[in-house]
């Protein structure tokens, strides 16, 4: 049995009807069971799932992208899928955006703990814009309604995730139905990864196991 932490991220990983379904979960499921070890899936919020396996009382973490200050506490499989940040606006704000710069003076929705392109984070620490950070339990939704609402100009979500938010949420929260993606990804497209716990003697050789599984199943996402 392997210990294995997540968050609700949907479509990725979510829970319907009591049952952790997505097409990550899926992945690293399949992957595991081919490798001899039944799963024992955790959800819960995001901060508190990392914290699990960064001291060693969860095994695998899914699903994160990679990080120089990830990588000291983790050993990243290759992709499970791919990763596609863009900023969402309310859609008659008239916004655009070719460079960084051009969000000078916006006001600019962050989800707590997402590693996001290192040179969009470098050029917040600037202080062109005025960041507001997410800590609410459904970040990105959050996001999303605050943007709807007026109260923050642009928030920066995965594409695939924000969409569904967005295409499931709209019916309970029609304010939804006023924010839409911009043109333009932030940084380059990355992937989504499964990480194990440095905490675990064993975890090289199991995220090199992982990987050549994952491989030979045809499921991975393309480096």
């Amino acid at each position: 049995m392997l210990k294995v932490a997540t968050t609700e991220y949907p479509p990725f990983e979510y829970v319907k009807d009591g049952v952790l379904q997505g097409d990550d979960v899926e992945t690293v499921r399949t992957v595991l069971q081919a490798m001899g070890y039944e799963p024992k899936f955790q959800v819960l919020p995001w901060a508190r799932a990392e914290m699990m396996v960064r001291r060693g009382n969860a095994d695998l973490l899914f699903s994160l992208t990679s990080s120089p200050e990830r990588e000291r506490h983790y050993l990243f499989t290759a992709p499970i899928s791919e990763a596609r940040d863009v900023l969402y606006a309310r859609k008659n704000a008239g916004l655009s955006w070719t460079s960084y710069n051009d969000l000078a003076d916006l006001s600019v929705g962050v989800t707590a703990g997402y590693s996001y392109a290192p040179e969009f984070m470098a050029w917040l620490m600037q202080g062109e814009s005025q960041v507001v950070t997410m800590n609410q339990e459904n970040p990105d939704l959050a996001g999303l309604r605050m943007v709807a609402m007026g109260r923050v100009d642009v928030f920066i979500c995965e594409q695939t995730a924000c969409d569904y938010l967005i295409e499931t949420n709209k019916g309970h929260y029609p304010e939804l139905s006023r924010v839409a993606a911009l043109p333009g990804v932030v940084g380059d497209e990355r992937f989504f990864r499964a990480a194990f716990s440095r905490k675990r003697p064993d975890a090289r050789a199991l995220r090199n196991e992982f990987n050549q599984v994952l491989k030979g199943l045809g499921l991975a996402a393309t480096d």
